[in-house]
């Protein structure tokens, strides 16, 4: 009888080296299904979280618009448009916002309002750049290409002079460029990050115009939050929410059709505040009614579902 080599494995030894490759496929096609069950949990986590952050923003922006009130009297206005020159050809409603707020202002004096070193320029803000020139006040753009925002001068007849480049101001310090301190000022009424100002019509706006925007805390995200008054309650501009992407503020009513004369809008005393979302669309705006879902068709609404808004918690839909 001959003896098995001592190395040679039985057959049952070659049994268990297979049934051991079949367990192991086994555990990996359970790990790669757990693991695919697994991103979309943690992505439905960190997209609700990143919600989350920009609906309390949303919150601290209605603080700093009510200490904005408390200052000034009104809500910042959603559509004006500044002149820097002495004795500009101001438009009758946007002299009269100015006055409103500082009644004092002496439309006979320049100022440099952007902070681009001249005092030539006029500067039509909209809706995203009301937002930050009220609540962050005069501005300007830096050599390395950030936007820095210095709040008003207390000085009520010349608010809008500019730290560093109108020596009028308490903080101009003369030659000494974007280090000029910010002393003898009012506001900025939020604590913007530097680093989420864009200007989104930097190429179709006047020359010298530089007037930033801020974008929310979304990863990438493209386009800047839409504010819009109500000016208390007198009524939504239509001429505020052009260049915006939208084509309405939003109304209480079935969302797959078009608001009416009738139509009562959301903070219909206050504003809006409206961010995009996690999809960088606003969509078109109009109707919404939280227990009816956005239209596909005719127009597709269907991208306004993950807005975030001041008036509702959460999302959209």
């Amino acid at each position: 009888m001959k003896n098995r080599s001592p190395n040679a494995p039985s057959a049952s030894q070659h049994n268990r080296r297979a049934f051991t490759l079949i367990e192991l496929m086994i555990v990996i096609v359970i790990i790669l299904i757990l693991i695919g069950l697994l991103i979309p949990a943690v992505g439905a986590v960190r997209l609700r979280a990143q919600q989350a952050n920009v609906r309390a923003e949303i919150t601290n922006f209605e603080a700093a618009i009510t200490a904005f009130r408390q200052q000034f009297g009104m809500d910042p206005p959603s559509g004006i448009v500044l002149h820097e020159a002495a004795n500009a050809s101001w438009d009758q409603r946007s002299k009269g916002l100015v006055r409103k707020m500082w009644s004092q202002y002496n439309f006979g004096l320049a100022c440099d309002i952007n902070g681009d070193g001249d005092t030539t320029d006029t500067i039509a803000l909209n809706a995203g750049e009301c937002l930050v020139f009220f609540l962050g006040g005069v501005y300007e753009k830096t050599s390395d290409g950030y936007f820095r925002v210095y709040g008003f001068s207390k000085n009520p007849a010349r608010p809008f002079l500019n730290p560093g480049h109108d020596p009028g101001d308490p903080g101009y310090v003369a030659n000494d460029g974007f280090s000029a301190a910010n002393t003898g000022r009012l506001g900025p009424f939020f604590e913007f990050d530097a680093s989420r100002f864009v200007d989104t019509d930097a190429a179709s706006a006047p020359a010298g115009e530089n007037a930033p925007e801020y974008l929310d805390s979304f990863p990438s995200q493209q386009r800047p939050y839409i504010y819009l008054s109500s000016y208390d309650g007198r009524g939504y501009r239509t001429a505020d929410i052009a260049g915006t992407g939208m084509s309405s503020v939003y109304y209480q009513g079935n969302p797959s059709s078009a608001p009416s004369n009738n139509s009562t809008p959301y903070k219909s005393k206050s504003y809006q505040i409206i961010s995009p979302g996690a999809d960088y669309q606003f969509g078109t705006g109009g109707n919404y009614d939280p227990n009816k879902n956005f239209p596909a068709t005719p127009v597709d609404r269907t991208m306004e579902a993950d807005n975030i808004t001041n008036f509702v918690s959460g999302t959209l839909k």
